[in-house]
């Protein structure tokens, strides 16, 4: 595998062209993000990949047997450990087509990454007047210098977090990219940022807070974000979000963006348990018991795993009919935590566990 310099940027293009709608790799080519590429050949590359924050990205052919073991290799050894030293717990994979999906699953053989579904949106056209749409108080500022040193604002750590999930540093931001801040009184509310402008693009980054959520806000937010690229000279706005994400999905049909693309995705946690942990709710998502509950044991093997999880493996034990397993993970749960006798005799998934001896000292336990 080889490293690419800047000036041969230009020879991977090609590859990257049928993932235009990640704008973070046109970022990386024009040289706005700093990012390393990686490629089989450097005269003629056929297979490339490279990272920005938690997102990995595979471009180009399918790799061969060699492209997959550097890959490996590079993941875990410059990916994962530059994302820890970050504070980054988990990742994203993203590639240009179904071919590459036996390559990553042999790539990350044994750390189970979650396929997922995504969607891509673009803005296309909006009538709405953004502020008649803003609750009562809420009113919208400019992410820029002024506003940022007015320390008086509560959440402005958290929005400084999200400047630098994108840019290396405030500055960098404020030099490079611009946004909006919904703020009620003295307290930030939600935001709307864009990311990885690149020429006459960028990429939305939108929250809103409870309570002030299914108000009205974030959609607002983005109309007005809308306003300010459209001032600013930028002409293609795009909008990323989970394909389960159904409550941004409709924001941004709201804000008169159109659905583009779907397209697949693997996720995961660089520590182990966690990632098994995870895996384990993905498979009890699907119903499939017996699987989550293996995941979850696999887990426990490794030592210190999330509370939740000894929730999520009674669950599926009781499922797949392993009642004493069941109980016994339930026993673990209230160990390490559990403290809520409604949620326990109202889970449509310990059912089966009602008529068991267990059952009762397991409600005196709480």
């Amino acid at each position: 595998m080889k490293e690419l310099k800047y000036s041969e940027y230009e020879r991977v293009r090609p590859l990257f062209r049928k993932m235009d709608i990640h704008l973070p790799l046109q970022a990386i080519l024009a040289g706005n993000v700093n990012a390393p590429i990686f490629v089989d050949s450097a005269m003629n590359p056929q297979s490339a990949l490279t990272w920005c924050g938690h997102h990995f990205y595979l471009a180009g052919a399918p790799g061969n047997n060699d492209f997959i073991a550097a890959a490996r290799r590079i993941f875990l050894e410059k990916f994962t450990l530059r994302s820890q030293k970050s504070g980054i717990d988990a990742y994203q994979i993203f590639f240009p087509s179904a071919g590459w999906e036996s390559t990553i699953s042999a790539m990350l053989l044994g750390k189970y990454p979650i396929k997922a579904a995504r969607e891509y949106y673009a803005f296309k056209s909006s009538r709405i007047d953004w502020k008649a749409l803003l609750p009562a108080g809420v009113s919208l500022r400019n992410v820029d210098a002024a506003f940022m040193i007015e320390r008086k604002w509560n959440g402005l750590d958290l929005l400084a977090d999200e400047m630098r999930s994108e840019r290396e540093t405030i500055d960098d931001f404020l030099a490079k990219s611009f946004g909006l801040c919904a703020v009620l009184g003295n307290e930030i509310v939600g935001w709307c940022l864009s990311e990885y402008n690149t020429g006459h693009r960028c990429e939305v980054g939108i929250a809103t807070f409870e309570p002030h959520q299914r108000q009205g806000l974030a959609t607002a937010l983005a109309v007005a974000f809308i306003e300010l690229a459209r001032a600013k000279d930028v002409a293609r706005v795009g909008w990323h979000c989970s394909a389960t994400n159904v409550a941004s999905g409709r924001t941004a049909l709201k804000a008169g963006f159109e659905k583009i693309a779907d397209y697949p995705s693997y996720f995961g946690w660089f520590d182990e348990a966690a990632n098994l942990v995870g895996n384990g709710y993905s498979a009890h998502a699907r119903g499939e018991y017996a699987e989550a509950l293996s995941f979850y044991e696999k887990s426990f093997a490794l030592g210190e795993v999330p509370d939740r999880a000894y929730w999520g493996a009674a669950c599926d034990a009781a499922m797949v009919g392993q009642s004493d397993k069941a109980l016994g993970y339930l026993s673990q749960a209230i160990e390490h935590g559990f403290d809520d006798p409604e949620q326990l005799q109202a889970s449509k998934y310990l059912v089966s566990l009602h008529q068991t001896t267990g059952w009762k000292t397991l409600l005196e336990k709480l």
